[in-house]
C-alpha cells in the first residue's frame, strides 16, 4: 500500500469509531505526523492505521480510547515516535 491509501484507509475507517473515540484519535495523527520529521512517512501512516484498528477492536469490546492508550494522546503519540526507525531522507514506498 502506497502512503495515499493508507491516508485514505485511515480516513474512511475513523467513521466506525464513536464520538469520544473519534475525537482522542484525531489527535494522534496531528501529533504523530507533527513531530515525525526524521521517520519514514509509510512507518508512520502505517503505525496511524494499525492503531487505528486496534482501537476499533478496543471499542467493539467496550473500551474508550483512554482506556486503551492511556489519558493523553500527545504522550502516547511521543513514545510511539521514540520506538520507529529513523530516516534521514524522506523515502517514499
Amino acid at each position: 500500500m502506497n502512503n495515499d491509501n493508507l491516508i485514505n484507509g485511515n480516513n474512511q475507517l475513523r467513521a466506525k469509531l464513536n464520538s469520544a473515540n473519534k475525537q482522542y484519535y484525531e489527535d494522534l495523527p496531528t501529533y504523530i505526523r507533527g513531530k515525525s520529521t526524521f521517520n519514514r512517512e509509510r512507518d508512520v501512516e502505517q503505525l496511524l492505521l494499525d492503531m487505528l484498528h486496534d482501537l476499533i477492536d478496543a471499542q467493539s469490546n467496550g473500551q474508550s480510547a483512554e482506556n486503551y492508550f492511556g489519558k493523553n494522546p500527545q504522550a502516547l503519540a511521543d513514545e510511539i515516535l521514540q520506538t520507529l526507525p529513523k530516516s534521514f531522507f524522506k523515502l517514499s514506498n
